[in-house]
Formats: C-alpha cells, sequence, structure tokens
C-alpha cells in the first residue's frame, strides 16, 4: 500500500481551506457586525434615558472625552439638562466595571448605573446590579413597580458631588464614608472610585463642559 503523502497536494488543500474559512469568517463579521453595534447602541441610549433628566436630543451623538471619561449631553429644546459620565475602571474583582453616572448642570450626581461588569454572583453583583425584589403580596396584588429599582450602594451616591482636586471618596472600611458590601470590599471600593473620578473630572471641567463643545477636552 502506497502511504506516500504528496506535500505540493495537501499544502494547496489546506491552503484552500484556510481560505475559504477566512472568508466565512469575514462574510459572518460582516453579516453580524451592524446588528451587534445597533444592539450596543440600543443598550446605551437606555442607559442615558435612566441616567438623564427628560432629553430631545441625541446625548450618544454629543460626547464629550476627558481623559478617561466620556461625558454624553442631554439637551431639551437646546438647552443643557444633564450629563452621564462613562469611564471603566480596572479595579473590579474580576477585571473591568463600567460605569454610567448622570450629572445635572451644578455637578450634582443623580443617578448611578455599572452597565458592564463580570463580578462574583451574589457578592459583586450585589454592588452593580439593580434588580427588584418581588414580594408575595406584591404579586397577588399585581403591583407594577416603575422606575429604577433600588440599590443601596449605588444610589448613595444621590446627591453628592465632588470638588475639583478633592481627595477620592473611599468605603467606610479604608476610613471613608460610604458604604460597601459585605464580601465584596473590592467591587465597592471599584466603583467608589469610578463614579469619583467622573465627579471630579466634571468639577475640574464643568465650564467646558457647559459650553457644550464636543470633542476631546484632554
Amino acid at each position: 500500500m502506497n502511504t506516500k503523502v504528496n506535500i505540493p497536494v495537501l499544502t494547496v488543500s489546506l491552503a484552500l481551506i484556510a481560505g475559504i474559512a477566512a472568508g466565512l469568517l469575514g462574510w459572518v463579521y460582516k453579516a453580524t457586525e451592524a446588528p451587534i453595534a445597533a444592539a450596543l447602541q440600543e443598550k446605551t441610549n437606555t442607559a442615558l434615558r435612566e441616567v438623564l433628566p427628560a432629553f430631545d436630543n441625541q446625548p450618544g451623538e454629543e460626547t464629550v472625552v476627558v481623559g478617561d471619561v466620556t461625558f454624553y449631553i442631554g439637551r431639551n429644546e437646546g438647552k443643557i439638562v444633564g450629563f452621564a459620565g462613562e469611564t471603566i475602571t480596572p479595579k473590579g474583582y474580576n477585571g473591568n466595571i463600567t460605569v454610567l453616572a448622570g450629572l445635572l448642570p451644578d455637578g450634582t450626581i443623580s443617578t448611578v448605573l455599572v452597565t458592564r461588569q463580570a463580578e462574583t454572583p451574589g457578592l459583586g453583583t450585589v454592588v452593580c446590579e439593580r434588580t427588584r425584589q418581588k414580594t408575595l403580596s406584591g404579586l397577588i396584588k399585581g403591583e407594577k413597580e416603575t422606575g429604577l429599582p433600588p440599590n443601596a450602594v449605588l444610589d448613595q451616591f444621590s446627591g453628592m458631588a465632588a470638588k475639583a482636586g478633592a481627595p477620592e471618596w473611599k468605603v467606610k472600611k479604608d476610613g471613608g464614608t460610604l458604604d460597601a458590601v459585605t464580601g465584596a470590599t473590592i467591587t465597592s471600593r471599584a466603583v467608589s472610585s469610578a463614579v469619583f473620578e467622573i465627579a471630579e473630572t466634571f468639577a475640574t471641567k464643568r465650564e467646558t463642559l457647559l459650553s457644550g463643545i464636543t470633542g476631546s477636552q484632554d
């Protein structure tokens, strides 16, 4: 039995298979690129509606980048009604955490959301997620709750504001005033650090941001 391998034929065959596979991958990428981008944009738009006052513009199209923070501008009838600051902190227990904070024009924080995270379920996720707790009595009565579900850690930032150059906010375990979730101190620290970065960056560049000029402001 002849077991001799025809190297040239094998090489050509492998090249053809690799080329076909690459072509298929490229086609799949192109076919899914637009839907994925649209889904991500809709997720961003939903989050912006949750942290900004009522707006009639497209905040996703009016952005100002300052350092590691991206600010989305919310307008109503042309007037700036608020900002949504977004930053990614690498300080999470399991890596990056994306935080979005709504700010009024005076720098006061209105609402904080964590839009992306990979923290430990039942520990770090308690810091990051807003989930509504359903009760038996509520189900029986057919109660319908509206608005964002509460989150004790995220809600404590509402009403706070930072001054330019102020020391970073800390959790109580580190000598600060902010509450943390037991067993998820690292996640609590990461979220606190991110919210402070957004608030302090806004305070530093407030006048520039209120001018409504978009683009990079480094």
